[in-house]
């Protein structure tokens, strides 16, 4: 089963290749998803007005500095008005040089959403029909190869068998938006993740799991054998953000 908690991705997306990578001529080392999802954070701001909101911070010390050489800080502000809730990412980079980065979440939903139904009575509704392709995976990595994935009236309808393979990772969609409903049902979850240019849907493969993860991304695994992803400035969806400026991204759930 998952032991996760929808961690925050933080600063690669999926997994390099043999856990290391290069950064001015020097290697280093990083477990899959980054350290932030294993580091404790600091509550800096609650509020009970119309916000409902927590702010977050983590910042760089001497242990991501071990693994990840550059001095950041890194806030979380979740905010609750109504059925939604909203999770912004606000990133500095308190480094002299370009930090390389990538950020992202992995909540994960309850399916099925109702008492006498199934994972697969439910279906994941994109907003806009989709004519992409799913970049496949093999162990931490993409194995550079991909496969049709379309949606021509932007329904995926969920069974377990389609995740066998892992993730279903898309990059570059049309939709911004995903509902997990059932025909009929009373209950949904949607994830609004307007900016976002990547995506990850999972659920565990090794056996049939109550959950399905929505994943919204800037970034992905590192495709084996590519030379440029073993270089943290190379690889791929990487963001790379200047001394002294900030990176901002929100997406958002909602549920009825």
């Amino acid at each position: 089963s998952w032991k996760g908690q929808s961690p925050v991705l933080f600063p690669i997306i999926g997994g390099l290749q043999n856990d290391r990578y290069v950064l001015d001529d020097r290697e280093n080392e990083m477990a899959s998803h980054g350290f932030a999802r294993k580091k404790e954070w600091t509550l800096l701001e609650t509020a009970d007005d119309d916000t409902n909101s927590l702010i977050f911070e983590l910042k760089s010390d001497d242990d991501t500095r071990s693994q990840y050489p550059f001095d950041f800080r890194f806030h979380m502000n979740y905010s609750l008005k109504g059925s939604t809730l909203s999770i912004e990412y606000s990133i500095e980079n308190l480094s002299d040089k370009k930090m390389p980065f990538s950020v992202g979440g992995h909540p994960g939903f309850r399916c099925p959403l109702e008492a006498g139904y199934k994972f697969d009575d439910y279906q994941l509704h994109f907003n806009q029909p989709e004519k992409t392709v799913r970049f496949l995976k093999e162990g931490k990595l993409l194995t550079g190869k991909t496969e049709p994935f379309e949606l021509p009236d932007g329904t995926l309808e969920l069974n377990h068998e389609t995740f066998k393979r892992g993730a279903i990772i898309l990059r570059n969609i049309e939709s911004n938006s995903i509902t997990l409903e059932r025909e009929g049902g009373e209950r949904s979850v949607r994830v609004d993740f307007s900016g976002f240019p990547d995506l990850g849907l999972w659920t565990y493969p090794e056996s049939p799991q109550p959950y399905i993860c929505i994943e919204p991304w800037f970034g992905v695994d590192s495709t084996s054998g590519i030379k440029a992803d073993e270089n943290l400035r190379t690889k791929s969806g990487m963001q790379l953000l200047p001394p002294e400026s900030h990176f901002s991204s929100v997406f958002s759930i909602t549920v009825n």
